[in-house]
C-alpha cells in the first residue's frame, strides 16, 4: 500500500525531536541523532535521552504548527484574529484542501504519535527493570493519549497506530470517536496505575493522568465516570494540588515554577536558553496584537457586587480575573504612552483589548522573541473542579458537592467572587457552570471546544461580527474538521474523509 505521510517521516522526525532536547535535569542528555538504533537502548541513560525527546517535541507541538491553545479561542466568541488561516476560519472556509492549521494540526499531532510509538516500540531493549520500563512507558502512553485526545476534538474518528510497524499494515481502518476514546482511555489507564501520586515538577504524575481522563470522559458525555474520575484527586486524602493564590502566576515565570503554586497538573515547559517561544510577543503585543479579546468575552465577567455594570466606568467593580485576563482601556501598561494601556494609540489594536495571560510585562518588546520560556499550561486544578462541576452536575443534578467545587475557584485569594446561591435547578447550575468555565479559563483554548460539545458553536459564533463588520460563520460540518485531502490522497480512500466534505 502507499504509506500515508505522518507514518513515512516518523523516523525522521523522532531524529529531528531529540536534537533539540532540553538541557535540564534528566533532560540534560545527548541527542539520539548521534547514535543509530542498533547501538542505542543500551542503558538507562539512553532512555532518558528518548524521553528527553518525546517531553521536548511536546513543548514544539505546543507552540508550533500555529496550533498554541490562544488561537483556539480566536476562532471562538471570546477574541478576533487578522492572522491568516484562522481568520479564514473565522469566516466558515474550512475544506479539505485548506492549508494552514487545518492540515498542519493533522500532521503534527500524527507526527509526535510516531515519536511516542517508536520510544514504546524500543524502550524494552533497554536492561531495566519491569518497574523502571513501566515509569518510562506510562509517561509516553500519557503523552500519546494526549495527542489522540486532541486530534479526536477536532477530526472525530481516526486512523490509530500504536506500533511502528503500522506503516507496513495492509489497510487503514479509520476508527469511529468511540473506538478512539477506548485506545486513549486504555493508555491512560496505564499510565494511572503506574505513575507516582507525586507533585508535578515536568514530569507526568498520576494526578494528570487522571485529570486528563475526566477530561476525556467530559467531553464525550460520560458524566458519572468523568465526575468519579476527577473526585479521584479532588477527595484524596494525600491531594498533591489546590487552587493557586497567584493567578497571574500560573502563566508567567518564575510563578509557573514557584514551590508554592500546586495548581498546574501538566505543561508544556521550556527553559532558556535552549527551548523558547515567541507566542506572547507575536499573539499579544502590540506590535503584531495577532490575538486580540473581544467584547463578548469582557461582558461575561460579573460585578463584584451583582450590579448592573456601571457604562461610564465598564471596567471598574469587575471580576478580578477580567484584568487578570484582559488589557483594558485605562490599566496600567509599561509600554503605553504615559505608562496607560490605550488601544486608540495602539494602531493594530482592533477590539479595543489585548491578552494579559502569557504576558510578561517585564520583558522589553525589543529583542522579546527570544527570550519567552513561559511554560504553556495544559491541564491545571481549577479546570479539574470545573470539570467534576459540570460531571457531576450533569449526572446527578445541582448537588452541594457541585456547587463547592465551583465555589472553591471562585474563592481563589486575589479572586474572592461571591459564592453561588444554594438551590439551584440543574438548568441554573449548568449555565453558572459554563459561566465559570468561560471566564477562569478564557484564552487558554477551552472555549472553542466546550462551544462544540456543548452543541451551539453554530448559534452563539455566528452572533459574533468582527472588527469590520464580517460576521463570522460556523457550518454544521464545522463540528469535525476535514482530514487533509494530500492524506486521502495517499491512502487512495475517499471514505475516510469526514461527512460534508
Amino acid at each position: 500500500m502507499k504509506t500515508s505521510f505522518h507514518f513515512k517521516l516518523y523516523c525522521l522526525l523522532l531524529l529531528m525531536t531529540f536534537v533539540g532536547a532540553c538541557k535540564k535535569d534528566f533532560l540534560d542528555k545527548n541527542p539520539l541523532s548521534q547514535y543509530s538504533t542498533e547501538i542505542f537502548w543500551k542503558n538507562e541513560d539512553d532512555v532518558k535521552t528518548a524521553l528527553a525527546g518525546v517531553y521536548s517535541n511536546l513543548s514544539r507541538q505546543a507552540e508550533g504548527f500555529g496550533s498554541f491553545t490562544m488561537w483556539w479561542d480566536s476562532i471562538s466568541d471570546d477574541a478576533f484574529t487578522s492572522g491568516g488561516v484562522w481568520n479564514s476560519i473565522e469566516q466558515g472556509q474550512i475544506e479539505s484542501t485548506s492549508g494552514g492549521i487545518v492540515s498542519d494540526y493533522y500532521i503534527s499531532n500524527y507526527r509526535s504519535i510516531a515519536v511516542c510509538n517508536y520510544f514504546l516500540a524500543n524502550v524494552d531493549k533497554a536492561p531495566l527493570t519491569e518497574a523502571v520500563l513501566n515509569q518510562y512507558k506510562a509517561e509516553v502512553r500519557f503523552i500519546r493519549a494526549y495527542y489522540y485526545f486532541m486530534l479526536s476534538e477536532v477530526y472525530g474518528g481516526l486512523i490509530i497506530s500504536l506500533e511502528p510497524e503500522g506503516v507496513t499494515a495492509p489497510k487503514p481502518v479509520k476508527k469511529t470517536k468511540v473506538e478512539v476514546v477506548s485506545v486513549i482511555l486504555n493508555d491512560l489507564d496505564f499510565a494511572i496505575g503506574i505513575l507516582p501520586n507525586d507533585a508535578y515538577t515536568g514530569r507526568v504524575v498520576k494526578a494528570a493522568a487522571i485529570a486528563l481522563k475526566a477530561k476525556v470522559l467530559l467531553y464525550n458525555d460520560r458524566f458519572p465516570e468523568s465526575a468519579a474520575a476527577a473526585a479521584l484527586v479532588i477527595n484524596s486524602v494525600d491531594n498533591k494540588f489546590g487552587i493557586s493564590s497567584d493567578f497571574m502566576g500560573l502563566f508567567v515565570k518564575p510563578g509557573q515554577r514557584s514551590s508554592t503554586n500546586k495548581e498546574i497538573l501538566f505543561s508544556a515547559r521550556y527553559q532558556l536558553p535552549n527551548m523558547f517561544h515567541t507566542l506572547d510577543y507575536r499573539l499579544g503585543w502590540p506590535q503584531f496584537a495577532t490575538i486580540q479579546p473581544i467584547q463578548s468575552l469582557v461582558s461575561e465577567y460579573e460585578t463584584l457586587n451583582g450590579q448592573p455594570v456601571d457604562p461610564a466606568n465598564p471596567y471598574n467593580n469587575r471580576d478580578p480575573r477580567l484584568k487578570y485576563t484582559v488589557y483594558v482601556p485605562g490599566m496600567p501598561w509599561k509600554y503605553g504612552a504615559a505608562g496607560i494601556f490605550n488601544p486608540a494609540q495602539e494602531g493594530t489594536i482592533r477590539t479595543g483589548f489585548m491578552p494579559r495571560k502569557y504576558i510578561d510585562e517585564t520583558k522589553a518588546p525589543a529583542g522579546y522573541p527570544t527570550q519567552s520560556d513561559q511554560d504553556i499550561v495544559i491541564i491545571r486544578y481549577a479546570d479539574l473542579l470545573l470539570m467534576y462541576a459540570e460531571a457531576q452536575n450533569e449526572a446527578f443534578g445541582a448537588d452541594e458537592s457541585v456547587r463547592s467545587a465551583i465555589n472553591k475557584v471562585r474563592q481563589r485569594p486575589g479572586v474572592n467572587m461571591p459564592d453561588v446561591p444554594a438551590g439551584l435547578t440543574q438548568i441554573q447550575m449548568r449555565a453558572r457552570i459554563r459561566h465559570e468555565r468561560r471566564v477562569e479559563l478564557a484564552l487558554e483554548g477551552s472555549r472553542y471546544f466546550d462551544l462544540k460539545r456543548w452543541k451551539i458553536a453554530k448559534e452563539v459564533i455566528t452572533q459574533i461580527v468582527n472588527p469590520g463588520g464580517v460576521t463570522r460563520k460556523f457550518l454544521d460540518k464545522h463540528y469535525l474538521w476535514p482530514l487533509p485531502q494530500t492524506e486521502i490522497n495517499i491512502l487512495n480512500d475517499p471514505s475516510l474523509q469526514n461527512p460534508l466534505y
